[in-house]
């Protein structure tokens, strides 16, 4: 008898939990929360959680932020998609899931591309490599003016296209410091290169003698370019090699000033030394000079 009377207690406790179960369930359902957060399912303590991804489809996580997976007790965005039907894509570009959250990867820079970012605008991850998106990845801000030091302002490559930063047309060039200092003012296949017209009429051709072009760049192509550069005269580089001008002979130091007022008469690799200039300690010599870039004028004498 007693045996029987456990027994009906126990499937009385059984048949009462099941109606509480199904009470706290129905609750959770038609809770603010649910229709907020997702949390649509209630556990075995009777608390509403997220359980599936079911609970987040229809709640305002979901469809005003693209949060529709279930993940860890929550609702966050996995997908893409996801991120793509919420409205904080259609208002505010917010339309790929990174880290949880559907974000604007056009505005931002991910740690691993800290590095290509600054040197080619290469911000966010796309395929496991670091690409340019917009043109904030390009100038740095989405103003016409850009950033000082962005790969639009030092080389004309201002808009985002295939993943990388080009110039899309002459202004692009014409606006850069590559056109200012090297007379690279022409948009040519994504990039901005110097045109023969430019180069006669740039400081890198009176200075250098770079008055040719040579692979979208000024170069020096002839020792009578060299000859009328300012350096020529100064430091006694009057001879074209290698797209830059030389001290090509002592001939070429005896008629400099370097060689009139501080006695560096002798060409060796490519500059002028003291006759007795072996390059050891306290030797006195200058740089050799650039073959590929302009360079700034600096007379021994601190002129």
């Amino acid at each position: 008898m007693f045996s029987r009377t456990l027994l009906l207690a126990f499937a009385a406790l059984l048949s009462l939990a099941a109606a509480l179960g199904c009470d706290s369930t129905d609750a959770c359902k038609k809770s603010p929360e649910c229709a907020r957060d997702g949390r649509c399912t209630s556990d075995a303590n009777a608390m509403c959680r997220v359980q599936a991804d079911a609970d987040c489809a229809g709640s305002e996580a979901c469809k005003l932020h693209g949060k529709c997976s279930a993940k860890g007790g929550a609702c966050t965005a996995a997908s893409d998609a996801g991120c793509r039907a919420a409205d904080d894509c259609k208002k505010g570009g917010a339309c790929s899931a990174y880290m949880g959250s559907c974000v604007n990867l056009e505005t931002m820079t991910e740690p691993e591309c800290a590095s290509s970012c600054e040197s080619e605008g290469r911000c966010v991850q796309k395929d496991g490599k670091c690409v340019a998106l917009s043109r904030r990845h390009c100038a740095g801000t989405n103003d016409e003016t850009p950033e000082k030091e962005s790969p639009c302002a030092r080389f004309g490559l201002c808009k985002a296209e295939g993943g990388r930063c080009i110039a899309a047309g002459n202004e692009d060039c014409a606006r850069s410091r590559a056109c200012k200092d090297a007379a690279q003012c022409g948009a040519k296949d994504g990039g901005c290169v110097a045109t023969a017209d430019d180069c006669k009429k740039s400081s890198a051709c009176a200075r250098d003698g770079k008055c040719g072009v040579k692979n979208g760049a000024c170069s020096a192509l002839t020792n009578d370019d060299c000859h009328k550069a300012a350096r020529c005269k100064l430091e006694g580089t009057c001879t074209a090699k290698d797209g830059a001008c030389i001290a090509g002979s002592s001939g070429d130091c005896a008629a400099s000033s370097v060689c009139a007022q501080v006695k560096l008469c002798t060409a060796r690799d490519g500059v002028c030394v003291g006759s007795g200039n072996q390059g050891g300690a306290g030797a006195s010599r200058p740089a050799p000079p650039d073959k590929h870039r302009s360079t700034t004028i600096t007379s021994p004498l601190g002129h």
